[in-house]
């Protein structure tokens, strides 16, 4: 019995010498790993996310840490994720950093004055927090309408 070039052996399952048959068209590529492509109103529901995220630094969690993981996600998903995934976590990380600042010269300040530095530096530091909270929730109400929104007074640390 005669194979033909490339047929499998019914008995052994050997593969006869030659070019292997054409069997049609190549099977479809495996599905890519990368995020799919979201629509402006997918895109816009992940920014408000994005955003809000960010307020799980009421809870103890450090604020940078939910837009991060969100837009690390997201962000080939849309321009738009991408773009304002960048914004939320140079906010959160410039917050951080001046609160952290804040809170450091604060305790030096409070130290040397026996306590009366306090009476400035914790209403300084309930206003940067009430001013951190107002803010992110003002992006995500932009976010919400499709609009990009900047920041005020924020490192670009990821650009």
């Amino acid at each position: 019995m005669a194979l033909a070039a490339g047929a499998a052996c019914p008995v052994c399952g050997a593969l006869a010498p030659g070019p292997a048959p054409d069997r049609g068209v190549a099977p479809p590529p495996a599905p890519d790993s990368a995020v799919a492509a979201a629509s402006p109103a997918q895109a816009r529901d992940i920014v408000v996310w994005t955003h809000l995220s960010a307020l799980v630094g009421l809870l103890g969690v450090p604020s940078p840490l939910g837009p991060l993981v969100l837009w690390l996600v997201k962000r080939g998903s849309h321009p738009f994720v991408d773009a304002q995934g960048k914004e939320a976590l140079n906010f959160n990380l410039s917050a951080l950093l001046y609160l952290a600042v804040l809170f450091v010269t604060g305790f030096v300040f409070s130290f040397l004055t026996l306590g009366l530095g306090l009476f400035l530096f914790v209403p300084a530091f309930i206003a940067g927090m009430a001013a951190w909270v107002v803010l992110v929730i003002v992006a995500a109400v932009r976010a919400s309408k499709g609009e990009l929104f900047r920041y005020p007074l924020t490192i670009r640390f990821v650009r």
